[in-house]
């Protein structure tokens, strides 16, 4: 569920490839760490929703739609939140 998306704000755009990182190395830790299917499958949708409600942050700080982004915390089963 990645979402390498340019805006043209220079700080929403840093901010998303900052939690794109962040969101990589989450992943990958998880999957290092092991402990079956289930447990890296939940680590991996942890480290997705912590993704897009950074990314969902900083679209509401510089007036950018999240709309995108709340359905895909929808489609992790939040809620959209």
């Amino acid at each position: 569920m990645s979402s390498d998306i340019r805006t043209g704000n220079k700080t929403h755009d840093t901010t998303c490839a900052a939690s794109e990182m962040n969101r990589q190395n989450d992943v990958a830790q998880a999957i290092l760490t092991g402990g079956g299917n289930a447990a890296v499958a939940a680590a991996v949708r942890t480290a997705e929703i912590a993704h897009y409600r950074r990314i969902i942050a900083s679209c509401l700080s510089q007036g950018l739609p999240s709309s995108n982004f709340t359905q895909a915390l929808r489609d992790l089963g939040t809620g959209g939140s």
